[in-house]
């Protein structure tokens, strides 16, 4: 192994560890303590601590993990049970690190306003619905970057597209407001007050799918830029030596005056759009210039274009 690629399989493990360790905090110090339940395995969890008198969460959490990552060895397959491994065992240790642990329980209840023995507020409810999205998303969103999966209920997302061709999005949509919808229903049974913290699910929720398109979505974004300028060979040779970035030259043609013109095409990630347009405001000011973004870009100085392996069926 290359010491690049070894670089990169440490690197993506870390994120994976660093994106389960942020999700499974924002779980337990946020959300748990008062039973908001925003779906997921973590919301599945709070339902059933609900209606036991003893501490479970962390042990439901355990088992759930492990009952979908066993469903996903079924009819996934092993090289998706070994790919999400890692970050099942790591998210279950975690789970019980912040579950156990006094300093980390003390903090769940400064936040929900229970340290002194007092009673959670509606603003309780909304701090911690908001900070446990954004964890939450934020969690998942770099596990995604990592190359990783939470595991958990993804399992039912990618055996839904598998064998009935529904897209994961839907899927996860229609899991998660299951989820929020049933703990909702159930838990107000046993109290009426858990409207707030059925609605603080929801809101919690929609953060934690905002979160993920800003972390994991919007860093994959890149941008095409076309300049038509007299500066063309300037612009060409910035782009070359200070961005490290290729350059297609386009010949074409006016159609006004049919006088012929260089349509310099520059293909760059999200990091370089305020260089690349400061440059050409500084050495053209009358250039112009039409930057489009683009969802996915592979090739040389992008992604590599990997084929998707197919999950063979047992």
């Amino acid at each position: 192994m290359t010491r690049s690629k070894c670089f990169n399989y440490l690197k993506n493990y870390f994120l994976v560890f660093l994106g389960t360790l942020i999700l499974a905090f924002g779980a337990v110090v946020f959300l748990a303590k008062l039973e908001i339940v925003s779906g997921g395995i973590s919301g599945i969890a709070i339902i059933i601590q609900h209606f036991v008198s003893f501490e479970i969460y962390d042990y439901a959490v355990a088992g759930l993990m492990l009952l979908f990552w066993i469903l996903g060895l079924i009819f996934l397959g092993k090289s998706f049970a070994i790919r999400t491994l890692f970050s099942t065992i790591v998210y279950i240790g975690l789970t019980f690190l912040f579950q156990r642990v006094d300093f980390f329980q003390n903090l769940a209840l400064q936040f929900a306003g229970m340290s002194n023995g007092g009673t959670p507020q509606v603003g309780n409810y909304i701090l911690c619905g908001l900070f446990g999205g954004v964890f939450v998303g934020a969690g998942v969103a770099v596990t995604f970057l990592g190359g990783g999966s939470t595991g958990g209920v993804d399992v039912i997302q990618l055996i839904a597209s598998k064998y009935f061709r529904i897209r994961e999005s839907i899927t996860s949509f229609m899991v998660d407001a299951f989820v929020i919808i049933v703990g909702l229903l159930s838990m107000a049974t046993t109290n009426p007050d858990m409207l707030i913290p059925g609605l603080c699910g929801i809101l919690s929720s929609f953060i934690t799918a905002v979160l993920i398109e800003t972390v994991y979505n919007k860093s994959l974004t890149s941008y095409q830029v076309d300049i038509i300028s007299d500066k063309w060979e300037d612009i060409s040779y910035f782009a070359q030596n200070e961005l490290q970035r290729g350059t297609t030259i386009i010949r074409s043609e006016g159609g006004f005056k049919g006088q012929e013109r260089v349509i310099l095409r520059i293909v760059f990630p999200r990091s370089q759009y305020e260089k690349i347009r400061e440059y050409i405001a500084s050495i053209d000011p009358s250039a112009f210039v039409t930057f489009t973004q683009t969802n996915a870009v592979y090739g040389e100085g992008f992604t590599k274009n990997k084929k998707k392996p197919k999950i063979k069926k047992k």
